[in-house]
């Protein structure tokens, strides 16, 4: 803070200081008038004068006293604040900032204990879900296997069709359970990442592998049309769990479609200085109302509210995933037609980078 802007907030009691020395003025000189004695103009212009250089020190005084606490705001103002700043407050300037230096420590030590209650209260429910995350995926496994056995007995044709029906809805079970544990683990994403050398293909193949059984129950075929590999530095995990994502959402909506060309298309090239995976299907597409909203969380769309198999999270926890690791993400959709999501690794930009 200025000594001007001291000034504007003082402007009241300056203007009352003026104005009782001018009164206390008037009155003198109404008594000398009174008593028909002679007053001195002189006199009257050095009392007021020198009052006005009693206030001018005493003002500049008091300024250079606050001056300090009025600097530290004024940086803080300027720059990030950190909350435990309330502590360099200068002490005993006056007793009002001494109280209001306490006021902002009582208050901020007030916040510090909520927050560690809400804390630990939160890193609890967090350990609780993830625990019960990881005993519910024991007996999804568990069924998955009875199935498979159950699949190669010799079983009529109506029983294999509810098998294939079990096993549809199990897959989707496993698929929540998944996207529940990594909604978990995103909010410890730095301490859980390990950045390194990973093969597209290796991670396209598990992943095609790992929804076999979506792919042959609804008649769609996965096609990685790209000749040669590419090794892009990013978590194999994470970046695993982003393109499942992005081809469940392929599988989800090339299903629901009425075609005999449900094919999703796989390509992986380089472009300038990116390599980028495209994953390609044909089906029911994205309204173009909606296509600026897919990375909102919980918003799913014209498409969720029709099919119902939509929970708004996958595509926010990709877009996330992805801005934590420096790769970049779009979606490209025609409604009717078919979808374009493409996944950017570029080339010497990533988490990787940032960690060295």
């Amino acid at each position: 803070m200025r000594f001007r802007d001291y000034l504007k907030d003082r402007l009241f009691y300056i203007i009352i200081y003026f104005l009782s020395n001018f009164l206390a003025i008037i009155i003198m000189m109404l008594d000398l008038i009174i008593r028909k004695e002679r007053f001195h103009t002189a006199n009257i212009i050095y009392a007021f004068v020198l009052s006005t250089i009693f206030l001018t020190v005493f003002l500049s005084i008091d300024f250079g006293r606050k001056r300090k606490f009025y600097n530290l705001i004024s940086n803080k103002l300027d720059n990030d604040v950190e909350l435990t700043d309330v502590f360099n407050i200068p002490d005993k300037i006056s007793r009002e900032y001494d109280l209001f230096k306490e006021v902002l420590i009582s208050n901020y030590l007030k916040y510090i204990s909520t927050l560690e209650k809400h804390k630990k209260s939160s890193e609890t429910q967090n350990y609780f879900n993830n625990r019960w995350i990881h005993q519910m995926k024991t007996p999804v496994s568990v069924i998955k296997l009875i199935l498979e056995d159950e699949r190669d007995r010799d079983i009529d044709e109506y029983t294999r069709k509810n098998y294939e029906s079990i096993g549809e809805e199990v897959e989707k079970l496993s698929h929540g359970l998944e996207m529940a544990l990594y909604t978990l683990r995103v909010s410890n994403f730095e301490l859980d990442f390990k950045v390194e050398d990973v093969s597209l293909f290796e991670i396209l193949r598990s992943i095609i592998n790992e929804n076999k059984n979506a792919f042959i129950a609804n008649s769609i075929y996965p096609k990685i049309i790209s000749k040669e590999d590419k090794i892009v530095k990013s978590d194999k995990k994470w970046i695993k769990f982003v393109i499942s994502q992005i081809l469940s959402n392929s599988i989800k909506y090339s299903k629901v479609k009425d075609s005999n060309n449900k094919v999703i298309d796989i390509e992986v090239y380089d472009e300038n200085n990116k390599t980028v995976v495209l994953i390609e299907d044909r089906g029911v597409g994205i309204p173009k109302q909606d296509l600026d909203r897919v990375f909102d969380p919980f918003f799913t769309g014209k498409n969720g509210r029709k099919y119902l198999e939509s929970t708004g999270m996958g595509l926010y926890l990709v877009k996330d995933v992805c801005d934590k690791l420096g790769h970049g993400v779009s979606i490209e959709s025609i409604e009717g037609e078919g979808t374009k999501s493409s996944i950017i690794f570029y080339h010497g930009k990533s988490i990787y980078d940032l960690t060295q």
